[in-house]
């Protein structure tokens, strides 16, 4: 009973610090996708006076994707009942030309504003309509979401290794007098801590596949995928092999360095 106490405290911090990495990575996933959907979704509208080149528009704007000329067909389709042919085709003459442009990145608020610039100072383009005030709110949520996971992540990171310290302190104690006696009869200092790595390796390990099978199974669960669904964000499902050997080694880099930290502490105590 007190060894699965000392690898549930040990395996809970483990669990806690590899959810957070891999949530953390999921929302980066979904951010992303995200970033790529909004990108795929978003356009300038350009008004110009006469025809523009593509060639022309991408020396102002170097994140041009495509360029691609709005018929008016369908304002003038419109318009076919109440002015006769003669004056529709007049009005067909006299139209400005209108464009949409996509962009193959997802710019700043500040590159979005220096684009419509730079395209403003065109002499044949009377007006730039680029969104901005919708964009740039979607763009400040979504650099809000990234950051703070990152900082729930090192707070996270920080939490668990001060109680994986805290418990490999407590373990040392609860064996100092059998340390003592190895120390007595001369035994080395990497057979007094193998017991404590071990443990660290072992929990390592069982966290791992915890956290993985969690991940694995989260995106089937029907409450889960239709909450999701519901806010049109699709949960990335985890590659365990892949991902579970970089939790994996995350595990074990923070619990082998827990341990080495308390044991260098114990043998600088050691008289």
């Amino acid at each position: 009973m007190k060894s699965l106490k000392n690898h549930f405290s040990v395996i809970f911090p483990l669990i806690v610090l590899l959810f957070s990495f891999q949530f953390t990575r999921g929302l980066e996933v979904i951010v992303a996708e995200y970033e790529t959907r909004i990108t795929n979704e978003y356009s300038i509208i350009v008004v110009a006076s006469k025809a523009l080149e593509e060639a022309d528009i991408a020396r102002s704007v170097p994140s041009l994707k495509a360029m691609e000329e709005v018929s008016p067909s369908v304002i003038l389709d419109r318009l076919k009942g109440d002015i006769s042919t003669q004056n529709l085709s007049l009005l067909q003459l006299s139209l400005p030309k209108f464009y949409n442009l996509k962009l193959s990145s997802f710019p700043s608020a500040k590159a979005l504003s220096k684009i419509k610039s730079d395209l403003e100072r065109m002499d044949f383009i009377s007006r730039v309509e680029t969104f901005a005030k919708t964009y740039d709110t979607i763009y400040r949520i979504l650099v809000i979401a990234k950051s703070m996971a990152y900082v729930f992540m090192g707070l996270i990171g920080v939490i668990s290794l001060l109680l994986m310290l805290k418990q490999m302190r407590i373990w040392v104690l609860e064996h100092k007098e059998r340390m003592d006696i190895m120390t007595l009869f001369g035994a080395p200092f990497w057979m007094k801590s193998a017991v404590l790595y071990r443990l660290a390796v072992v929990d390592s390990f069982l966290a791992t596949c915890f956290v993985v099978a969690l991940f694995y199974v989260m995106p089937s669960v029907p409450e889960i995928a239709s909450a999701a669904a519901a806010i049109d964000v699709i949960i990335p499902a985890i590659e365990p092999l892949k991902e579970g050997g970089t939790l994996l080694g995350i595990s074990l880099f923070f619990a082998l360095v827990s341990v080495s930290m308390v044991m260098l502490k114990v043998k600088r105590e050691t008289p």
